[in-house]
C-alpha cells in the first residue's frame, strides 16, 4: 500500500492548497476572513481525509493478512 503522500490524489489536493493559499492571500479583507479561510479549512479537510482513509485501507490490510 503506497504512504499517503506518494498518492496522486494527495499530490494534486496539496498543489491546490497551494494554489488556495496563493490567491486568497489576494483578497480584499471582507472576504479573507470568510470566504477565504473557509476555503483553507475545506482544503485542509481533505488532506486530512486521504491520510485517513490511506490509513484505514493499510490497518484493513494488516488484519486481513493477520498482521498486527
Amino acid at each position: 500500500m503506497a504512504l499517503y503522500y506518494d498518492l496522486p490524489v494527495y499530490r494534486d489536493t496539496y498543489k491546490l492548497i497551494l494554489k488556495i493559499f496563493e490567491c486568497t492571500k489576494d483578497f480584499s479583507k471582507e472576504y479573507k476572513y470568510t470566504l477565504g479561510q473557509d476555503m483553507k479549512r475545506d482544503a485542509l479537510q481533505l488532506v486530512r481525509s486521504i491520510y485517513r482513509a490511506n490509513k484505514n485501507v493499510r490497518l484493513l490490510s494488516n488484519m486481513l493478512n493477520g498482521k498486527r
